[in-house]
């Protein structure tokens, strides 16, 4: 089904096709696009040049309420069909449905909408609102819908980032008794998860809700549904530039296909792969990604002043900070793989943060460990 100015195609597994989506692969172009097509589909509601005159954040809804909002746009109900012809050269939002996962009627807020494994209380959907207030904001009114306290800020300011059309946003998530504020549903023991990208004046939310049993074991099939929305012109996607830096594979291993966020993926085993991230700036400070890597190996956090006692090795002409252990790891929400290691290097270098990561088996990472610093010792800035 497709909603008036934002044409929607999926594929199946076997024409999956990735594309790497990095800090300086054509940010601005990406976000461009997006607000066009938002724009252009904004106005094919029945109540044409609607004006929103103020931002509302509303604390016991779902969504945010629009002013000047249509009656289908405020009880969901399915927009007409094809009121307005596709913009000229708008980008097509395509997506990669998991196994089991259902498409769902769409809706006039709803630019995506699916039902996650096929059931009724698990849904997930992309939203574009204008505004669409502040991350604070948001996180106190989810917090809220959860029947939970809100979150510290240096919890706000340590979410994690996850890549989203190509550009780089934030990941929330928060267990709890949910509260539909529409229907007044309420849903016991469940799981919310937002993915949350700004772009210029609207705000971008991919979002997930369900029974957190539901949530736990999909959490792979999410993140990946998420990994794969992209914008397509003329159903063919955007190639990247080349990578920033330059490396020597180490024997044995193979270069996986392109991944988001990454600049390389590497198998190192059945179970073990291993691969090179670059950042702009600090990409939130080293503290932060060294206790997120920590927190999915069920490791206790760090403070500022432990930062200097870690240990560290040689990588783009200068020391980076090493993140060594073993414990049950999970990443994304995941089910935990129990004896799982983990070898992770951080060097900021000013403008980028450069990360080289490793996780698999226990036994299988502490094998490859000499093959990694080779790895790392062969890397080099290229551009």
């Amino acid at each position: 089904m497709e909603p008036a100015g934002l044409p929607l195609s999926r594929r199946s597994k076997s024409h999956e096709t990735s594309i790497i989506e990095r800090q300086f692969w054509n940010h601005e172009m990406v976000l461009l696009s997006l607000l066009a097509v938002m724009l252009c589909s904004c106005t094919g509601s029945s109540q044409a040049n609607h004006a929103y005159d103020d931002v509302r954040v509303i604390q016991k809804a779902v969504h945010p309420i629009l002013p000047g909002a249509t009656h289908a746009q405020r009880f969901r109900r399915d927009p007409p069909r094809g009121s307005t012809p596709e913009p000229a050269g708008a980008p097509a939002l395509a997506y990669d449905l998991p196994d089991g996962w259902v498409d769902a009627p769409l809706t006039e807020m709803r630019r995506v909408n699916v039902l996650i494994a096929g059931h009724p209380d698990g849904e997930c959907y992309l939203i574009v609102i204008p505004g669409g207030g502040s991350l604070r904001q948001n996180i106190d009114r989810w917090c809220q819908q959860m029947d939970q306290e809100p979150i510290s800020d240096d919890a706000v300011h340590s979410l994690p980032p996850v890549a989203i059309l190509g550009a780089e946003g934030v990941r929330f998530e928060i267990d709890g008794t949910f509260t539909d504020g529409f229907s007044g549903k309420v849903v016991s023991d469940a799981r919310m998860v937002v993915h949350v990208l700004p772009i210029g004046d609207s705000t971008l939310f991919v979002k997930a809700i369900g029974p957190r049993t539901l949530l736990q074991s999909e959490a792979e099939n999410l993140a990946r549904f998420v990994i794969s929305l992209r914008l397509e012109r003329d159903s063919q996607p955007q190639q990247p530039p080349p990578s920033s830096l330059r490396w020597g594979t180490p024997k044995g291993w193979i270069v996986d296909g392109p991944r988001p966020m990454r600049e390389v993926t590497f198998l190192v085993g059945e179970d073990t792969s291993c691969w090179i991230t670059v950042l702009g700036g600090d990409a939130g400070g080293a503290l932060a990604n060294a206790n997120r890597w920590l927190a999915e190996l069920s490791l206790d956090p760090i403070g500022p002043e432990q930062i200097s006692t870690l240990s560290t090795a040689q990588m783009l002409g200068g020391e980076a900070i090493v993140i060594d252990g073993t414990g049950p790891y999970s990443s994304m929400g995941s089910p935990p793989k129990s004896d799982w290691g983990m070898i992770g290097l951080i060097r900021q270098l000013g403008d980028r943060s450069v990360f080289v990561k490793m996780v698999g088996p226990a036994a299988d990472v502490a094998a490859a460990r000499e093959s990694m610093m080779q790895l790392v010792s062969s890397l080099e800035i290229s551009q």
